[in-house]
């Protein structure tokens, strides 16, 4: 072998993953049998064996593998060698660290997390002989179970006096017998890029790891700030696996509780057991990061990287460090040297937890859209309609935050706090392009998946004409969301039921019914009783006048008795010629042509929407071949709290509750904002001087919104009066 040329580049395993560094090029003689084989070969540092045979090696040497016959062939100048294929066996001792440090008091017992350097494995283990207290598996088969990196083991001192283990012990080792020569070091990357660790979205296990490696007297140190994965994995493939492990309670009774409708007590035994098998899935205690090929992509026009200030709240900032440090420790973001700083925010949940929002607005205004196609809302519900028996129905854990974001791109998510600057590595939410990303991830996840599943973001559905078949399939889901790292969120799922709703439609063998609550808000309208209630109700609907057949024609009995001259107008009478009127108005609002069940692909969609002092209501539209259309009607009645906001306070909040209410509708498609306030025309580009005004621009900037338009007030007629109706 002669020198090395200094050459230092990078380069990916054929994974297309895990990366390894080369130091340089040299030219490298390999003997076989006396017969040499003159190659240039690249040096590399930290690699999982001695040497890989590249292509350029195999073509340049007709080098043939012949399994079968366990022999290989290497040709050159028409000599041919034949080298038999011995397999060695090399046990390999993985080290299993403690993960925290813990006081273990006497005669007492104690679960603490352990990490190894693999990501998934499920192998026997021995004693550590540096290690005294005994430690308790509670599992037959002897094996410790990994995911993600981590498990826990059952520490028990035996001693009168207590025990301090510190983080980094090792405690354990995972045995493993390796027809492949094992690494000389379990290595980590100390660059901040984190490795391929990084790259996978696999969750890294964190340790101060100080081991003797019985393999090489060497030892091996991998830092708080280390994440770690090792080439190894790839070798024990063979014996990774979901299958038994202690489950978290947590996670047991959510699988319970997802089955406990059940009749047949069969079936609920069966699928309980499957659940158990890929219980992994539905752990939702812990973060978690996809390992998908896609990333997300903000492709931007010419800019300058816009920059903010912190958003000062001194109240929250404590909750906000924690919330900062939990999302570091779980690889969801890092510290970042951005040029791009964009403020970020708490805003309280309904359950009083604390929701990170980063305020993306001008990064979204130089984000250049992403038109990928969402699946036809149509084509997917009768796909449905086939006769099948079993459906289940999934939602994924903080879908956004599992999708991996591309490495060039995450210096855009930088967001600023009072006490540093970050940046994602996960897909935040409130940027715009989320939902084609998402949504390509998914059916990327599941083509294999196809013929019995479908997925429209992060709905999955799954259907069957039998119970068997409707096993079969669910494992099939799971094996392939499980390939992936993709949580559930088993609160939000529903198994082997024989009716559900889906995409706002209900659906069972024989029937697919379009759900009421996209027309809830017409139905309760009860008869006008005086003439201002009468005339309020025909308001309303003048706009619709040119759309609606006979309009006209059907209004002419309640015409009748409003069109009355001041001195009549207590004449007035609501008599059953009327009410029938009435009626026929209301089914015209939600029956065809008027109202369409799904909104027509390629098209934008319009919210025009109105808030009064004692509810909101808005309208979802879409303009087809120059016919209006209405899609989804929503009116509720706002809190005694609400009703104290400012004017612009309530036209915001009828935005992001109309919103909300319709997100499987607008989420992917561009939507034009109509409303009759003036002031929140321009809420999408610019901050507003109202805090909560912008607080509700960011929950609804994951919406793309393509502009918000203001209307005059006579043109807003039916949310007006959605918005208002519910008094009388």
């Amino acid at each position: 072998m002669n020198s090395i040329l200094k050459q230092s580049s990078s380069f990916l395993l054929a994974d297309g993953i895990a990366s390894f560094n080369v130091l340089g090029l040299v030219d490298l003689s390999v003997e076989f049998n006396s017969f040499v084989t003159p190659i240039k070969a690249y040096i590399a540092q930290h690699l999982c064996t001695d040497m890989i045979i590249g292509m350029d090696y195999i073509n340049k040497y007709n080098m043939n593998i012949k399994v079968q016959k366990q022999i290989v062939t290497i040709q050159l100048h028409n000599h041919q060698i034949v080298v038999p294929i011995v397999s060695v066996t090399k046990s390999v001792k993985i080290p299993v660290i403690s993960s925290t440090t813990v006081l273990l008091s006497s005669n007492s017992a104690r679960k603490i997390p352990v990490a190894i350097p693999i990501s998934s494995i499920s192998l026997p283990f021995i004693p550590a002989s540096s290690f005294k207290p005994r430690v308790l598996i509670d599992t037959k088969n002897k094996n410790l179970n990994f995911q993600n990196y981590h498990s826990d083991l059952v520490l028990y001192n035996t001693k009168i006096f207590p025990k301090v283990i510190r983080k980094g012990t090792c405690l354990r080792y995972l045995l493993c017998c390796s027809m492949f020569q094992p690494p000389r070091t379990f290595y980590s990357s100390h660059h901040q890029i984190f490795g391929a660790t990084r790259c996978t979205g696999i969750t890294s296990a964190h340790s101060n790891l100080r081991t003797n490696s019985d393999l090489s007297n060497r030892s091996s140190i991998l830092n708080n700030d280390t994440k770690y994965t090792s080439s190894i994995s790839r070798y024990l493939s063979a014996t990774v696996s979901p299958s038994k492990k202690l489950l978290n309670p947590i996670v047991t009774q959510h699988l319970t509780s997802l089955v406990e409708n059940i009749q047949n007590d069969q079936h609920k035994q069966d699928l309980l057991s499957l659940l158990k098998r890929f219980s992994n899935i539905f752990d939702i205690t812990k973060h978690n990061i996809a390992r998908t090929p896609i990333r997300h992509v903000i492709n931007t026009i010419p800019h300058s990287p816009p920059a903010s200030r912190a958003y000062p709240q001194p109240d929250r900032e404590e909750v906000m460090y924690e919330l900062i440090q939990e999302f570091l420790k779980a690889g969801l973001i890092s510290e970042s040297h951005s040029p791009y700083a964009a403020p970020a925010m708490l805003i309280k949940k309904k359950d009083n937890s604390f929701r990170l929002v980063v305020d993306y607005k001008k990064l979204n205004v130089i984000t250049i859209k992403d038109s990928s196609p969402l699946p036809n809302m149509e084509d997917t519900i009768f796909k449905l309609g086939k006769g099948f028996i079993y459906f289940s129905k999934f939602d994924l854990k903080s879908g956004f935050y599992q999708i991996p974001i591309n490495e060039n791109d995450k210096e855009k998510t930088a967001f600023i706090t009072p006490f540093g600057l970050y940046q994602f590595n996960v897909l935040p939410m409130g940027l715009r392009n989320s939902p084609p990303t998402f949504q390509k991830v998914m059916t990327e996840t599941l083509k294999a998946c196809r013929p019995f599943s479908l997925v429209y973001l992060d709905d999955i559905i799954v259907f069957s004409k039998s119970f068997s078949d409707h096993l079969n399939h669910l494992a099939h889901v799971f094996s392939a969301l499980q390939d992936k790292s993709l949580l559930l969120n088993p609160l939000k799922c529903e198994l082997a039921v024989q009716r559900i709703n889906y995409l706002g439609h209900t659906i069972t063998k024989n029937s697919i019914q379009p759900m009421n609550d996209k027309i809830e808000a017409i139905l309760p309208i009860q008869e006008p009783r005086t003439l201002a209630q009468a005339n309020r109700f025909l308001g309303s609907l003048g706009w619709y006048r040119k759309f609606l057949p006979k309009f006209a024609e059907v209004a002419a009995p309640i015409h009748s008795v409003t069109n009355l001259m001041r001195a009549n107008r207590r004449k007035f009478k609501w008599q059953p010629v009327q009410s029938k009127a009435f009626h026929q108005l209301k089914e015209l609002l939600t029956t065809e042509p008027l109202f369409l069940h799904f909104p027509v692909d390629d098209l934008p969609l319009i919210l025009t929407t109105d808030a009064s002092d004692i509810g909101i209501g808005g309208v979802l539209q879409q303009e087809a071949n120059g016919q209006l259309r209405n899609l989804y009607y929503h009116s509720q009645v706002i809190t005694p709290c609400q009703r104290k906001y400012s004017t612009i306070e309530k036209e915001a909040l009828a935005m992001y509750k109309c919103l909300d209410r319709i997100c499987s509708f607008v989420l992917g498609r561009t939507i034009i904002i109509m409303t009759d306030h003036c002031p929140l025309c321009y809420i999408m580009q610019k901050s507003i001087k109202n805090n909560r005004v912008n607080r509700i621009t960011h929950l609804i900037q994951e919406s793309n919104i393509d502009k918000v338009v203001h209307i005059r007030g006579q043109y807003n007629c039916l949310p007006d009066y959605l918005s208002r109706y519910s008094k009388e």
